[in-house]
């Protein structure tokens, strides 16, 4: 069933010739990993693809999907720097995969079952051209669910172990490339992107960006849903490798107040708070 939302209208907004002062877009990099996520992975395709973004190399490494991912791959092969379908060793290989042959300044990775905000590339990426010595920006996400209608927002506030919890997410994180850059733990199944992004946030200068950069897709059969207790090990593990037992832990929640909630509902009409409403009184009126 094809759902009303705002957020997909298909219009690739129009950049600027140029990204700061004369300087060039940064080429972006973004990497999706996928494995039987058919159902979901072209709207993830699409929402980098329709950014409209001059300086893209899209990256999708399939892990030999049987689904029909391999089909919707192929649809948009002509607009992606790279795809490759072969079995592989989970979602943190599938990553390193794609970093291999990444040539971007900076680097994205976005899950097949998540979806980019629009105009998220042109907020992230001017700030990258502004201040070269900037290493990871990352911002807010809206939570959707399985039929990609809006059924929450989590402001976010700047990281900040010494007092809360985790709040980078994949969806919303962007990082520079250096050299030797950081490489994803394949033998992580859940909190590689704790791990990987705490050590890019420890080892570089670092940006919160009040903004809704990206969508978590929240569903019953997601990881998060289906791997609870293999994400809390690890997650608690990666914590306390970088910041000891004597922080709040990788669960503690950050204090954001009904006011900040109410006014991002408000200052975000179109990527927020019309779906949301939408879905909680005309869907749910519908029976759906």
């Amino acid at each position: 069933m094809k759902t009303f939302n705002w957020m997909w209208r298909e219009i690739a907004f129009r950049f600027p010739k140029y990204a700061y002062e004369g300087l060039p877009w940064p080429r972006l990099s973004i990497i999706t990993p996928s494995l039987n996520q058919g159902r979901f992975l072209e709207e993830t395709i699409r929402s980098v693809l329709y950014q409209g973004y001059p300086n893209l190399e899209y990256i999708v490494v399939d892990g030999g999907s049987t689904d029909n991912s391999i089909e919707i791959i192929r649809k948009y092969a002509d607009h992606l720097f790279y795809w490759i379908s072969e079995k592989d060793r989970g979602q943190a290989h599938a990553v390193n995969k794609g970093l291999a042959v990444a040539t971007g300044d900076v680097v994205g990775w976005i899950n097949s079952d998540d979806v980019y905000t629009s105009r998220s590339f042109r907020t992230v990426m001017s700030y990258f051209s502004r201040f070269p010595e900037l290493g990871l920006a990352y911002g807010n996400r809206i939570l959707i669910d399985e039929n990609s209608c809006v059924s929450g927002w989590v402001p976010g506030l700047p990281f900040d172990p010494e007092s809360s919890g985790y709040n980078i997410c994949s969806e919303t994180a962007f990082w520079r490339r250096r050299p030797g850059d950081f490489w994803l733990k394949e033998d992580l199944q859940f909190a590689m992107d704790l791990d990987l992004f705490v050590r890019v946030f420890r080892a570089r200068n670092s940006l919160h960006l009040d903004k809704y950069l990206g969508c978590f897709r929240c569903y019953k059969e997601n990881k998060s849903s289906t791997m609870q207790d293999v994400c809390s090990r690890e997650m608690v593990d990666c914590w306390e490798a970088e910041f000891g037992t004597g922080h709040g832990g990788w669960m503690a929640k950050q204090s954001i107040s009904t006011a900040r909630m109410v006014w991002s509902f408000a200052t975000n009409p179109g990527s927020i708070a019309i779906p949301y409403f939408y879905r909680r009184f005309v869907l749910r009126r519908r029976g759906l």
